[in-house]
């Protein structure tokens, strides 16, 4: 067994077997959650009751159906009776309850306490009930991101998303993203960005849940984590180490994953049990994202996924400029998907020998003017440059194999201008095929000139006889006699 396949299994014997690779972990102990220290002050007693069991004692809260269960926790609607308003509470499901669950959930109350943000659902208090700790929290209606994603229905078609309903889609992203770059900047990491811990209200709000397993980055920046906590298909390589070290780069991969998730509509790492999924991040980190993404989606989503932290954004925040940038010049997005098609059909084509020039032309054209455009809007996108060399190329071919020098000179200098040493190289080859065509044609008119002359004194020493053959004739209808002189 290979060191990943035995990594992998070591890791996966420390979760439940029956864990879905999508759904959360949180090891059952308190040293895994690191935050400052919590006030000696001990949370209020309030009195709760199930909406079933209504009798005629007053009660602070009456719990109505369950929102939901995460990692250690449950959340339940309720109705707050002294505010007469709705309110969701949230404590420690009964199959989780040990020693330390309710500091656990004191230590998440205090953590959220940190976070006041529009997309973080604000902790309205923490309190005791039944000797058991409870967060009450809004209420947030609405419906989880991954059902609605769900119904683009990308992963079983094999598609991607594309167009308005993508940059909707980044848009949502992005106001996640600064959630998260919130919770950066007082040290909080989230370490479990997913789709399904997002809620997208009725009328258009983004909330990101479930800060369960947040924790507190050092002074350092760094956290150190004793065991796996978080979502395996979501994970980042540094989270399945033996001793994982994380920091803000490891949300940036998470949010790259999410941003995967949009795209394809399934995570980046897939299996049917958590030690399938560990095996395939430890032995192929990245996941492969097709060329049928647009180029500089493609890029962010790289880069947010390099397996190596350092490789990655160094931050939220400029990860969510490059996203911006996309959703920006969604125009652009949608023009480089045409030219993506374009230039499929332009290799198509050069495959075939007899081929409508006319048609060949107008796809070119199309083609190399939709990526010029693209590159000045975005100079230095790389993906688009290499499309552009791509369709650069097949115009010198075509123009080598046309035997128009002219154009093929000129396409070539174009192509140069594209940079990179593969094309250099290329470009160099294509030059001496040029050249040795020039010579060609050159020996070629030589030839067809030597031919043309020895054809016209040909045709000269025809015509003279011919000329001398009719004098002759003349003459003999004359009698003999010469013709008078002039």
């Amino acid at each position: 067994m290979s060191t990943a396949n035995e990594e992998a299994r070591l890791l996966a014997s420390t979760l439940p077997s029956d864990l879905m690779p999508t759904a959360t972990w949180r090891p059952p102990n308190v040293g895994d959650l690191f935050v400052r220290k919590i006030s000696g002050s001990k949370p209020p007693e309030i009195t709760l009751q199930e909406q079933e069991r209504i009798d005629s004692e007053p009660v602070e809260l009456l719990v109505g159906e369950l929102i939901g269960t995460g990692g250690m926790g449950m959340v339940h609607a309720a109705e707050q009776m002294s505010l007469n308003r709705e309110v969701a509470i949230k404590r420690v499901r009964p199959d989780r309850l040990h020693d330390g669950s309710d500091a656990q959930l004191q230590r998440e109350a205090c953590l959220m306490g940190q976070l006041e943000h529009p997309a973080i659902p604000p902790l309205h208090m923490v309190a005791t009930a039944d000797n058991q700790c409870v967060l009450v929290m809004r209420r947030v209606r609405g419906i989880p991101w991954d059902q609605k994603l769900e119904d683009y229905d990308l992963e079983s078609t094999g598609n991607i998303l594309q167009g308005a309903p993508l940059r909707t889609e980044l848009g949502i992203l992005i106001r996640i993203g600064e959630a998260i770059a919130f919770g950066h900047g007082h040290r909080i990491l989230h370490r479990d960005i997913k789709p399904s811990n997002v809620v997208i209200g009725d009328f258009g709000e983004v909330y990101v849940l479930d800060w369960g397993i947040s924790v507190e980055l050092d002074e350092n920046g760094v956290y150190e984590s004793p065991a796996f906590s978080g979502t395996p298909s979501f994970a980042a390589p540094e989270m399945i180490g033996r001793k994982p070290i994380l920091d803000e780069r490891t949300d940036v991969y998470q949010l790259g994953a999410t941003l995967y998730h949009i795209v394809t509509g399934g995570p980046p790492h897939q299996g049917t049990t958590a030690e399938e999924v560990f095996n395939k991040i430890l032995i192929s980190p990245g996941p492969e994202i097709s060329d049928a993404w647009p180029s500089s989606l493609a890029e962010v989503c790289r880069k947010a996924l390099a397996p190596d932290p350092s490789d990655r954004y160094f931050s939220v925040r400029a990860m969510l400029e490059d996203l911006r940038y996309v959703i920006e010049y969604g125009e652009l997005t949608d023009l480089e998907v045409e030219c993506d098609q374009n230039l499929t059909k332009l290799e198509e084509m050069a495959q075939h020998r007899h081929v409508d020039t006319a048609t060949f032309d107008e796809v070119a054209a199309h083609c190399r003017y939709g990526l010029e455009r693209i590159l000045e809007s975005w100079p230095g996108n790389i993906g688009v440059s290499q499309k552009l060399a791509r369709c650069l190329f097949l115009l010198c071919e075509t123009t080598i194999g046309r035997q128009n020098l002219t154009a093929a000179r000129a396409n070539l200098a174009e192509y140069r201008r594209v940079g990179g040493e593969d094309v250099q190289r290329r470009a160099d080859t294509m030059a001496k095929r040029i050249d040795a065509l020039a010579d060609q044609l050159i020996a070629r008119t030589d030839e067809l000139g030597v031919n043309i002359q020895v054809r016209l004194v040909e045709k000269l020493a025809q015509q003279q006889q011919e000329l001398e053959q009719l004098q002759k004739a003349y003459d003999e209808i004359r009698g003999g006699k010469q013709p008078p002189s002039a």
